[in-house]
């Protein structure tokens, strides 16, 4: 049955596109109004001369929403599979430390001392508890570990991981489960066990009473993964599979809400640029916080300030091509990790073409790194070519690389990705209480509750649902 009434989804980065594919799937009309000329947001592939260049994840997670798309999109032939084993390494006075994730590992680090170590492996002897107010990463680490663990270890995770700064970042607002494994076991070892203990139990009870394919291949997903034509192919698809239901170059200036009646809220009017306007009774803002902000100033003021003070990060992406011969290190693993007391301006570079075929040509090789603000230092307003010898230079200082490069690709976000700092479950509980005041307005997008493509895309299937339920009311 066609509902005579449309959803507009503003943004068509993963979370929009998720949104839109779903109410479409349910026959519910929908409309994504997109401002560039493609789909996918930070999520962008570039082919050139048999390089594959990936501006956003280079292999990231896929959870079991993710991997539900890639089979009702028909992908899983274009999909490939990452090696969760493989090595990542931590850069310390400019060497490579394989980074410790196993108990053995642990113990032959080269990352810190013996002491440090004691207290990792002795943490599940232990008994402590949180404080009664947030406290950042840092100050987490720096209490149960020590400084060795948080300036070798975790200060490089959180950056390549988060894209974020321990000393800021907030552990109920970045690693809630942490907080409560302590709060409740005393240790975060006990505390995961727990967990999976209960988890373990809650899967048996589902088998129990239901036999869904869902339900028996999720111990089964690939925690790594892309596609042989890069990320690209994912939002394409989306983009495809909507069709005429995606305006492209559309871009959004004002948004106003018509007055309701006592028992229905109001429409929603959306102007582009240029004038053309469009009428809906849902409206979901699948952009990011500060563009829902400048766009919900007049209608919703209150969510618009509590959506602008969401702090986000510059950042700079430099992918760069090599001869294999020029290399001194194999490139054997994931990639490395740089703590900012190297002082680089790198913090991470993934080695693409170790990790999955086909992302360069034979004898040549693949990396990107990633560059991230430092104090007043913004990577994003430097020039393409000055940011690609300094990200160079740093690089080959690392790998031992005595080759010129044989070609590179640069992004630059000014305001790539929202930060986690201390106060942001609090805000983010704060944005979703002020909007019980608007019934047809819904939020997607990577600042609610995670930044990686699974959690985006499971925002945008959370604010699809709940259009399904208006509906149906």
């Amino acid at each position: 049955m066609e509902h005579p009434k449309k959803t507009i989804i503003i943004g068509a980065g993963i979370s929009g596109l998720t949104c839109a594919y779903c109410l479409r799937q349910w026959n519910l009309p929908v409309l994504v109004l997109e401002a560039s000329n493609r789909p996918g947001g930070l999520i962008s592939t570039t082919r050139r001369d048999g390089f594959l260049f990936e501006s956003g994840p280079q292999s990231p997670r896929f959870n079991e929403l993710l991997w539900k798309l890639i089979g009702e999109l028909n992908l899983e032939r274009e999909f490939i599979r990452g090696d969760p084993k493989a090595k990542r390494y931590i850069v310390k006075n400019g060497h490579l430390c394989k980074a410790p994730f196993s108990p053995s590992d642990l113990i032959t680090t080269c990352l810190f001392g013996l002491r440090s170590k004691l207290r990792i492996l002795g943490e599940p002897l232990g008994l402590s508890h949180p404080p009664a107010k947030e406290e950042t990463v840092a100050d987490f680490v720096l209490r149960k570990f020590g400084q060795e663990t948080l300036d070798y270890l975790v200060d490089p995770i959180v950056a390549t991981v988060f894209f974020g700064d321990a000393q800021k970042m907030g552990m109920e607002s970045a690693f809630p489960a942490l907080v409560r494994w302590e709060r409740e076991s005393g240790s975060l070892a006990r505390g995961a066990i727990a967990a999976r203990r209960r988890s373990s139990r809650e899967r048996l009870m589902r088998g129990t009473n239901s036999r869904s394919l869902g339900q028996r291949v999720t111990d089964s997903l690939p925690a790594l993964g892309s596609f042989r034509q890069g990320m690209g192919v994912l939002t394409d698809a989306l983009g495809e599979k909507l069709g005429e239901n995606i305006r492209l170059a559309a871009e959004v200036v004002s948004i106003m809400q018509v007055a309701g009646n006592g028992e229905r809220p109001g429409s929603w009017r959306v102007r582009l640029r240029g004038g053309e306007e469009f009428a809906a009774e849902n409206l979901v803002m699948a952009v990011p916080s500060y563009t829902a902000a400048r766009l919900l100033d007049s209608a919703a003021p209150h969510i618009s300030s509590l959506l602008g003070e969401i702090p986000h990060t510059s950042m700079a992406v430099v992918s760069a091509a090599y001869d294999r011969s020029t290399m001194l290190y194999q490139l054997d693993g994931f990639g490395f990790m740089v703590p900012r007391r190297e002082g680089l301006i790198t913090f991470c570079t993934i080695w693409n073409s170790s990790l999955f075929k086909g992302r360069a040509p034979e004898g040549k090789v693949l990396m990107t790194s990633f560059v991230q603000a430092s104090g007043e230092s913004d990577p994003s307003v430097f020039p393409d070519d000055v940011l690609a010898r300094m990200v160079g230079a740093e690089t080959e200082k690392i790998l031992g690389a005595t080759g010129r490069l044989v070609d590179r690709q640069v992004w630059k976000y000014p305001r790539a990705l929202p930060q986690y700092n201390l106060g942001h479950a609090e805000k983010i509980a704060a944005i979703r209480n002020a909007l019980n005041g608007f019934p047809n307005l819904y939020l997607a997008g990577n600042y609610l509750d995670g930044r990686s493509i699974g959690e985006c895309a499971q925002t945008g299937l959370h604010a699809a649902e709940l259009i399904r339920s208006h509906f149906r009311g």
